[in-house]
C-alpha cells in the first residue's frame, strides 16, 4: 500500500434541464499501488437545503425582533395620533400640516403592521371569501395614490365571484403591497393591469403588471429575502411579508420582468388546499 492523498472540493459543472449542478469531488491517489479513485457527487440539493435552513433561522429571529419592536412603537404611536386628532379639531388654519402628519403616522402604522405579520404565532381566521371583492376593495383603498400619480388600474376578471378559503385581511395586505409597488414604479400616465382567473383545476391566478423600468435578472432571485429592496427608500418588508403570507396559504409567487418594459407578479393560490383547510 502506498501514500494516500485526498483532494476534496466542490465545483460548478454543466447545467442539466436548465438547472445548475454543483459537484463535490473526492479523490484518493495511490490508495493501492498504481490506482486512483475519484468520486463525484451532485450537492446542489444539499446547498439549497442549507440556504433554506439559513433563511428559516433568519426569519424566526426577525419575527421575534419584529414583534418586540412593533409593540414598543405601537403604544406611543396610538397616543400621538389621538392627540393630533384632538388638536386638529381645536386649531384652525393648519389643516394641511395635520393631514401630512396623519398620513405619515399612517405610513408608520402600516410598516408596524407588516412587522407584526412577521411575528409568530399569528391569529388567523380563514373563511370563504370572494377574492374578486378583496381585490376591488384594495383598488379602492389605493384610489388616492393612483390619482396623485396619474395611474389607471385596469382590471380583467374572468368571473364576478371566485371563492377562496383564506385569511382575507392577509391577502388584502399582499395585494396592497404589490399594487403600491406597481404604482410607484409606473411611468406617469401609464396603467397597472390586474387579472384574476382560475388558471387550472388546482390554482387561482392573480397577475399584477406594471410598465415601469423592470428588474434585472440577478435581482429577481433576491425578491422576498429579508430587507432586500429595489427601491431607494424601501425596506423590503412588504415583499417579504407578501411571500410569507402566500406561502402560508399553500401558494407561490412568480415574478417576470424585462428591463425597460415592466414587471408582472403572478400569485398562485391552490384551490385544493382551500378545500383541505375547510375539512
Amino acid at each position: 500500500m502506498g501514500r494516500s492523498d485526498r483532494d476534496f472540493q466542490p465545483f460548478e459543472n454543466e447545467r442539466m434541464n436548465g438547472q445548475k449542478r454543483m459537484n463535490e469531488m473526492d479523490s484518493k491517489t495511490n490508495s493501492m499501488e498504481g490506482t486512483s479513485f475519484t468520486v463525484f457527487r451532485d450537492i446542489i440539493e444539499k446547498l439549497q437545503m442549507d440556504e433554506q435552513h439559513r433563511q428559516t433561522e433568519m426569519l424566526n429571529v426577525l419575527g421575534e425582533l419584529a414583534a418586540s419592536i412593533a409593540h414598543e412603537i405601537k403604544n406611543p404611536l396610538t397616543s400621538v395620533k389621538g392627540f393630533i386628532q384632538l388638536l386638529q379639531g381645536k386649531i384652525d388654519g393648519y389643516s394641511m400640516y395635520f393631514n401630512i402628519m396623519m398620513a405619515e403616522l399612517d405610513r408608520i402604522d402600516s410598516t408596524i403592521n407588516e412587522l407584526l405579520i412577521l411575528a409568530k404565532p399569528q391569529a388567523v381566521q380563514y373563511k370563504n371569501t370572494n377574492i374578486i371583492k378583496i381585490m376591488q376593495e384594495t383598488i379602492e383603498l389605493l384610489q388616492v395614490q393612483t390619482l396623485m400619480d396619474n395611474i389607471k388600474i385596469k382590471t380583467d376578471f374572468k368571473q364576478d365571484d371566485i371563492s377562496l378559503y383564506c385569511e382575507p385581511n392577509h391577502l388584502r395586505q399582499v395585494f396592497i403591497n404589490i399594487l403600491k409597488n406597481a404604482i410607484e414604479v409606473s411611468k406617469k400616465n401609464s396603467s397597472v393591469l390586474v387579472g384574476i382567473s382560475i388558471e387550472t383545476e388546482k390554482y387561482i391566478k392573480i397577475s399584477i403588471t406594471d410598465f415601469g423600468t423592470g428588474i434585472p435578472e440577478q435581482r429577481l432571485k433576491k425578491l422576498g429575502e429579508p430587507f432586500y429592496t429595489t427601491k431607494e427608500r424601501g425596506t423590503g418588508l412588504g415583499l417579504m411579508v407578501s411571500f410569507k403570507i402566500i406561502k402560508e396559504h399553500g401558494g407561490k409567487i412568480k415574478v417576470e420582468s424585462e428591463v425597460g418594459k415592466g414587471t408582472t407578479f403572478h400569485i398562485f393560490l391552490p384551490i385544493e388546499q382551500s378545500n383541505k383547510m375547510q375539512d
